[in-house]
């Protein structure tokens, strides 16, 4: 009669593969949070960190603080609907990091990285699993 100890070995590799993979990916994410602490100062004591929108990673939340640039760069950010308060999830940057796309206000919309840089914008703490 044949035993199932290697497949049970294979399942108890795999497993542990996935879970170093997974602790791994968490590590990155909290080391790529550790250094925004580092270029855009500590969390407020709400724990959000104010940043240039262009400097958030996909999956991060955040709220519209202000626009800078000109007057006709503010006026076309707020005809698209960027204004003080306004809730944004950064979606997914392209290959390139240019362009960028967000959701705000119930749909979806692509922004230059200079656009982008112009929209100072308030990030949410993120949740951990297990934490």
């Amino acid at each position: 009669m044949p035993t199932t100890t290697t497949s049970t070995t294979d399942q108890d590799n795999f497993f542990a593969a996935f879970n170093r993979w997974r602790g791994a990916r968490e590590e990155s994410r909290r080391a790529a949070i550790e250094s925004s602490y580092l270029r855009f100062g500590a969390p407020d004591e709400t724990g959000h960190i104010a940043m240039p929108l262009s400097a958030m990673h996909p999956g991060d939340y955040g709220h519209v603080i202000s626009l800078d640039g000109d007057a006709a760069v503010r006026q076309h950010l707020q005809e698209m609907g960027f204004t003080a308060g306004t809730q944004i999830e950064f979606v997914r940057s392209a290959p390139l990091r240019d362009p960028i796309t967000v959701l705000i206000r119930g749909y979806q919309l692509s922004l230059r990285r200079r656009e982008a840089d112009a929209i100072l914008v308030r990030r949410c703490p993120p949740a951990f699993e297990g934490e």
